[in-house]
């Protein structure tokens, strides 16, 4: 039996599988979870949005609902998703969790740092408007 290349596909009842999905060396886990990530970044889910349940993740992946569960595990570990008893995995609302103080804080050094940028190139521009200045009068001299 010869081994299959890389642009084979296997068939199963619902679904094709092709080479490239056995060839990324992520845990399956992590694959679902990056999957589902790349859904609350794009939008696709919102804050407050339920995540599919494991068994429908496991089916859509095709992966053991205990890999669907590590998955929702990863992005609750991450902060992306918040999972309650019996009421399932819903997307995190990140805005919640700011602390406000703190991005302050953060904005105010933002616009320290800009005002002693805008003093050192009104300082450069001022020192060019001079030499300028200064290059002009030779001109009309010489």
């Amino acid at each position: 039996m010869s081994t299959p290349c890389l642009k084979t596909f296997w068939r199963y009842p619902d679904h094709v599988v092709t080479n490239e999905a056995q060839e990324d060396k992520r845990p399956a886990s992590r694959r679902v979870a990056d999957e589902l990530q790349k859904l609350i970044d794009s939008g696709e889910l919102a804050p407050g949005d339920p995540l599919p349940t494991y068994r429908q993740l496991a089916k859509e992946h095709d992966v053991a609902v205990n890999t669907a569960m590590s998955a929702v595990r990863l992005l609750r570990e991450s902060g992306a998703v918040t999972i309650r008893p019996n009421a399932g995995a819903r997307v995190s609302d990140q805005t919640e969790d700011v602390d406000v103080a703190e991005e302050l804080g953060r904005a105010r050094a933002e616009v320290g740092e800009l005002r002693t940028q805008v003093q050192h190139v009104n300082a450069k521009l001022a020192d060019l408007e001079e030499r300028l200045g200064l290059l002009a009068d030779r001109a009309i001299k010489g």
